[in-house]
């Protein structure tokens, strides 16, 4: 009789119960999916500062060794120049002893 009467009012009371445990269920899904899409637009927004950094870097990179290769083309330049004037000189001086 007991039985009966637990199966009754399951039967009854059963479908309305159902509805709000699913909603609560859905509802937390719901906030665990949000959380983790959070999670991922912070780690998103990390790689893509950790991206700009090395841009950034990458670019003082360029910077320097273009500097660089101005200077040692200077000074290359600048050597060129002193052995074609010593070259010079040695051979006016090789014109004058003769």
């Amino acid at each position: 009789m007991d039985i009966v009467a637990l199966a009754a009012v399951i039967g009854v009371f059963g479908p309305a119960l159902f509805i709000p445990i699913t909603a609560m269920v859905l509802k937390h899904r719901k906030e665990m999916l949000q959380m983790e899409l959070q999670k991922r637009q912070l780690s998103n927004q990390e790689v893509v500062a950790q991206l700009e950094s090395l841009r950034a870097e990458l670019a003082q990179l360029r910077e320097t060794s273009t500097q660089f290769d101005m200077s040692l083309q200077a000074n290359l330049e600048n050597l060129q120049e002193r052995v074609r004037y010593l070259e010079q000189q040695i051979e006016a001086q090789t014109r004058v002893q003769i």
